[in-house]
């Protein structure tokens, strides 16, 4: 069975668990001690899930996250290191984290799979938009769709309709907080919204 993925641009480096995973550099906003919060509800929402696809995740990317044993965790971000093993928490787990942008990777996810973005910020593509049509296939296709958004964040305002538009049913969790971190404050990024769409 084909794994998520179909190419990277870069060479991924490996670990015997993916929870050794390498997370990259962490902007100054998301290094407060609560700002992994998010990633603590979307692994939540995802428990039942066995492929995890994950845009964006440079600094805090949710394989580390993941409390259950899925079969495959992908994570796209151009800032993230990349990375691959073959097992996640003790278990056989196809794990990537591919330095690239979405529009650059042949993704070919394996249902059913759940989609993630977290700290939703997409930015254009050489001449790809931000909502690429890649990404509203994705969010169309996933069985379970997790996002999470600083509502003072102008781009990914602009973003959330697309994205959300193409679901076919409420959300299950729409959640309106204020993460009180100091850096997420101080950068303007406290006051969030979290959906979920699909799972249990």
């Amino acid at each position: 069975m084909a794994g998520p993925y179909a190419s990277a641009r870069a060479k991924a480096s490996h670990a015997d668990d993916g929870a050794e995973a390498p997370s990259g550099v962490l902007l100054p906003h998301l290094a407060g001690p609560a700002a992994c919060l998010r990633q603590v509800l979307a692994a939540h929402a995802v428990r039942h899930c066995p492929h995890i696809v994950e845009i964006g995740g440079a600094g805090l990317p949710i394989t580390g996250f993941l409390t259950h044993q899925p079969r495959s965790v992908t994570v796209i971000d151009p800032k993230i290191p990349a990375f691959s093993a073959a097992t996640l928490n003790g278990a056989p787990c196809e794990v990537r984290h591919l330095a690239a942008k979405l529009q650059a990777v042949a993704l070919q996810p394996v249902s059913p799979f759940a989609l993630l973005l977290l700290g939703l910020s997409l930015k254009p593509f050489g001449g790809t938009q931000a909502t690429a049509p890649e990404l509203l296939v994705l969010a169309a296709e996933a069985e379970t769709l997790v996002i999470d958004y600083a509502l003072d964040l102008e781009r990914a305002c602009d973003q959330i309709a697309a994205i959300t538009a193409t679901r076919t049913t409420p959300p299950l969790i729409d959640l309106a907080m204020a993460i009180d971190d100091p850096g997420l404050r101080e950068a303007g990024y406290a006051r969030r919204r979290f959906l979920v769409y699909g799972g249990a």
